[in-house]
C-alpha cells in the first residue's frame, strides 16, 4: 500500500468536494483513518453578482504535516494547528459578513475506497462536527446526503508535525468586499 503522502499527491485528493470511491450517499458509517482537510467556504453578492471563496483551507498528509491558507481577517479560527475551531461568536461574525457559510472536512482511509487502496471524501459538515475533529484524529463518521456526521473521535497528538499556514488578505483579493 502506498504512503498517505504518495497517495494524496497522485490522487488529486486535495480538491474540495472530490470523493474517491463509489457512491457514499445515503447512510453509511465509515472508519476515517485520518483527517485530510478542514475548510470554510463563504458566499456573498454584490451588484447582482454572486461570489465565493475559501477563508480557510488546511490540508494534511495524515502523517506529519499540515499546509494551507487562512484569511487574515478570520485567522482566529486557528488557535493552533491542533485546534482549528469555529466558535459561536466567530460563526456569528461570518453570518454578519456573508450570505452563506459552508464548513468542509475531508477524511481518508480504506473505508472510502472500493479496492484495497485508501480513498478520500471531502464534503460539508456542521460547525459542531467541524469543531469535533482535528488533524491527527481518527473518527467514525456517517455520510448522509453528502454530509459528514462525526460519531466517535480518537484524538492523537500532532505536536511534532510540520506546519506551514500562510495568511492572505481576503479584502485585498476582493477589493470591493468590506469585512469587519
Amino acid at each position: 500500500m502506498p504512503s498517505r503522502r504518495k497517495f494524496l499527491s497522485s490522487s488529486g485528493a486535495a480538491l474540495v468536494g472530490t470523493g474517491i470511491a463509489g457512491c457514499l450517499s445515503g447512510k453509511n458509517t465509515r472508519s476515517a483513518e485520518w483527517l485530510q482537510l478542514k475548510a470554510i467556504s463563504v458566499k456573498w453578492s454584490r451588484d447582482g453578482r454572486s461570489y465565493s471563496d475559501q477563508i480557510l483551507q488546511l490540508m494534511s498528509d495524515g502523517e506529519d504535516e499540515i499546509r494551507g491558507t487562512v484569511a487574515s481577517e478570520y485567522n482566529d479560527v486557528i488557535s493552533s494547528p491542533s485546534e482549528v475551531t469555529a466558535s459561536g461568536s466567530f460563526h456569528n461574525d461570518l453570518q454578519f459578513d456573508f450570505e452563506a457559510i459552508k464548513y468542509v472536512v475531508g477524511f481518508c482511509g480504506s473505508d472510502f475506497s472500493s479496492d484495497d487502496e485508501s480513498g478520500c471524501l471531502n464534503t460539508r459538515t456542521s460547525r459542531e462536527d467541524f469543531n469535533a475533529v482535528q488533524f491527527g484524529d481518527q473518527a467514525d463518521v456517517e455520510v448522509t446526503d453528502n454530509q459528514f456526521h462525526i460519531h466517535d473521535v480518537q484524538s492523537e497528538s500532532i505536536s511534532e508535525w510540520d506546519t506551514d499556514i500562510s495568511r492572505f488578505e481576503l479584502s485585498e483579493k476582493h477589493d470591493y468586499l468590506v469585512t469587519k
